[in-house]
């Protein structure tokens, strides 16, 4: 069982109570505090307030959220584009919908993912997305570019 401190009781020092019970050590001069304290300032083990301070922290760390949003992000987003032209080409009813659902889930998707990020404190994971929106993209048109004056010795 986990020990605890007991709890404490505060009085003023003079005789009038404003919980309106007598306490003995306002009368008495006594200590105005009794109990288990406690001190901030040591990390003593048998301190309650520095129970798990040294234990590493939960969740993804900073580089595990910029790949999530670099790397997850887009291929989710494809697997499911996969999926709605899929579902689109084998119904066939109306294939329009399914195109402009598959348009406005991307935009909608790292738009969201961005503000997401940003608002709820994963920045690292709103980088990696803006990253996957505009940085992966040019540098593979500079590949491109690259590769047509390499083959074609422009």
């Amino acid at each position: 069982m986990d020990e605890k401190p007991e709890s404490i009781e505060i009085s003023p020092g003079d005789s009038e109570n404003p919980w309106e019970q007598p306490s003995d050590n306002a009368a008495s001069g006594g200590a105005l505090l009794s109990g288990n304290v406690a001190s901030f300032g040591g990390q003593e083990g048998d301190s309650p307030y520095w129970e798990g301070a040294n234990e590493a922290s939960k969740g993804p760390s900073n580089g595990a959220w910029f790949a999530i949003g670099l790397i997850l992000v887009p291929i989710a987003l494809w697997i499911a584009n996969v999926i709605l032209f899929n579902i689109g080409d084998a119904t066939g009813a109306d294939e329009e919908f399914f195109i402009i659902l598959q348009f406005i889930l991307y935009p909608a998707t790292l738009i969201g993912g961005v503000v997401w990020g940003f608002t709820k404190g994963n920045k690292y994971f709103a980088w990696g997305v803006l990253t996957s929106l505009v940085a992966v993209p040019v540098a593979l048109f500079a590949a491109l570019i690259v590769f047509l004056i390499v083959a074609f010795g422009l």
